[in-house]
């Protein structure tokens, strides 16, 4: 029994030459599947920001109050560049851009961006949130935009500019 299982064994040799050509088709595959993931990342934040657009222009009509959209690392309160991490959607009464204790959050969700970087980039009044007025549930003025920039191809890059309307407009994006 002991010659019979040590005809069927692998030689050292044999293994390494196998390990030698998995580890080179990784090295080949690894960068394809990055730019793939990033590929799907990209695709998946138009329709995530069109429907937090959307979200957030009907709550400001219906409750008749500004309501603003910020980032957020713990989902409690705005921080400032954490797109990456989640999404708070508030109602702010008192307008200060802050969610305080008498205001409603309205929406909150995580992201799981790891393949990009998601920021926003805005006008002089919101340099770092969205807000959109109870009077007629857009922004005022010239809002400005959403860019994603990915980690390994800079084809995948894109900017998202918010209308004045509150619609998104794609556009490329090379220099991040």
């Amino acid at each position: 029994m002991y010659f019979y299982c040590k005809d069927n064994g692998f030689t050292l040799f044999e293994l390494i030459v196998t390990i030698s050509i998995i580890s080179i088709l990784s090295l080949i595959c690894i960068p394809y599947y990055h730019n793939l993931m990033q590929k799907q990342e990209l695709n998946s934040i138009k329709p995530l920001t069109q429907q937090y657009l959307s979200f957030a222009k009907s709550q400001a009509l219906l409750l008749h109050t500004p309501v603003v959209i910020c980032s957020s690392e713990n989902l409690i309160q705005c921080q400032n560049n954490q797109w990456n991490s989640g999404v708070v959607i508030f109602t702010d009464k008192n307008r200060n851009k802050l969610v305080d204790a008498d205001e409603h959050i309205l929406f909150k969700t995580e992201h799981n961006i790891k393949y990009g970087r998601l920021t926003w980039v805005g006008s002089s009044s919101s340099t770092h949130v969205l807000t959109l007025q109870g009077d007629t549930g857009l922004p005022r003025g010239a809002p400005g935009g959403f860019y994603y920039c990915g980690i390994s191809s800079p084809e995948n890059n894109i900017k998202l500019n918010i209308s004045k309307m509150g619609n998104i407009r794609p556009e490329p994006n090379r220099n991040c």
